[in-house]
């Protein structure tokens, strides 16, 4: 009896995630972000954005970051049974990673060939050849004052707000040579020692690299609720001069007296919007400004391996990784009725 609730179990959870994949509604998204310069701005003090509080998923950290740590100490990767025999050695070798990262994200991120999502997957970064705002672009890079920021198109199930994980954007320059998270120049701070120190656990210089502090950075949530809807939840940071007290040689601030000071400020654009899937959408800000469109496109398991053939999709062998959400997602997404 125990034998047959438990294949029964089984059954019900593999015919959801079946109804889930085939119900997902999947759309193309393609987004350009860009700067207004010379335009005043004002730090807010707290970031307005109330958004998606899940992990968002990273297309741009993959192609651009590398792990320096594992070829220059020989590091090979522990296997489950060793976490077991050695886990000191194996969370040691862990913490000691680092993984470097370019001074500057290019404007254009894409894959290096053209890509079509499988069943299984949440979203597909795709090759520039599948953009659609080239046009777009040369117009608006011809006007004054306007720097474009980034590029990208991608794929991805549409699934309610609870339900939706959000994409991270990032872009332009890193910062945190020059700055730190608070904003203050790191040439204006004095170090507590010029000391060198060494880490005699692993012999190495224990000098690592700081979190990068990009131009732009942030998230952008697309999720339905019988509409389409876009919420973002983006910092762009601006090299500027802040008037603070000013110190004295000993670091305590001196009386009656200011200074300016180099100062990297920071800008929020929190948004939240109801659009229309096929139509271009302009996201306005004073500082910054965002091209949207979100496309309908054929179901990844309807399309046809001619078409994919003719797009120059290179067509993989393997099987889609199955669905695995729970019969509750099912329900909700199955049982949306949706106008997009």
């Amino acid at each position: 009896m125990l034998k047959q609730s438990l294949l029964l179990v089984t059954t019900l959870l593999t015919l959801s995630s079946s109804v889930l994949a085939a119900d997902e509604r999947w759309f193309e998204v393609e987004i350009y972000l860009f700067e207004r310069q010379g335009t005043p701005f004002e730090e807010m003090v707290k970031n307005p954005a109330n958004i998606n509080k899940r992990a968002p998923i990273d297309m741009i950290t993959p192609l651009f970051s590398t792990d320096i740590t594992g070829a220059s100490l020989g590091l090979e990767g522990c296997s489950a049974q060793e976490w077991i025999d050695d886990a000191n050695r194996c969370d040691q070798q862990l913490k000691s990673s680092q993984v470097s990262h370019p001074s500057r994200i290019p404007m254009t991120v894409a894959a290096s060939t053209p890509q079509y999502a499988k069943v299984g997957q949440s979203t597909v970064l795709l090759a520039q050849s599948q953009a659609q705002f080239g046009d777009i672009i040369k117009k608006l890079n011809r006007e004054s004052g306007h720097r474009g920021l980034l590029h990208m198109t991608w794929q991805q199930s549409m699934l309610p707000r609870h339900l939706a994980t959000p994409v991270r954007l990032f872009a332009g320059e890193d910062f945190s040579g020059r700055y730190d998270p608070d904003g203050m120049s790191i040439s204006q701070q004095i170090t507590p020692s010029e000391i060198p120190e060494f880490n005699f656990e692993l012999g190495l210089n224990p000098t690592t690299t700081p979190a990068p502090l990009w131009q732009l950075d942030g998230k952008i949530n697309i999720y339905l609720n019988h509409y389409l809807y876009v919420e973002t939840a983006l910092t762009l940071r601006e090299e500027g001069t802040k008037v603070l007290p000013a110190q004295t040689t000993d670091g305590l601030p001196a009386h009656n007296a200011e200074a300016k000071v180099p100062y990297l400020f920071k800008i929020w654009m929190a948004q939240n919007r109801r659009v229309k899937s096929d139509e271009i959408h302009y996201f306005d800000h004073p500082n910054m400004g965002i091209i949207l469109q979100i496309r309908k496109m054929t179901h990844p398991s309807d399309i046809s391996a001619d078409t994919l053939k003719q797009m120059g999709v290179t067509l993989d062998t393997t099987s889609p990784t199955p669905a695995t959400d729970s019969l509750e997602q099912a329900g909700n997404t199955a049982h949306q009725t949706l106008s997009y």
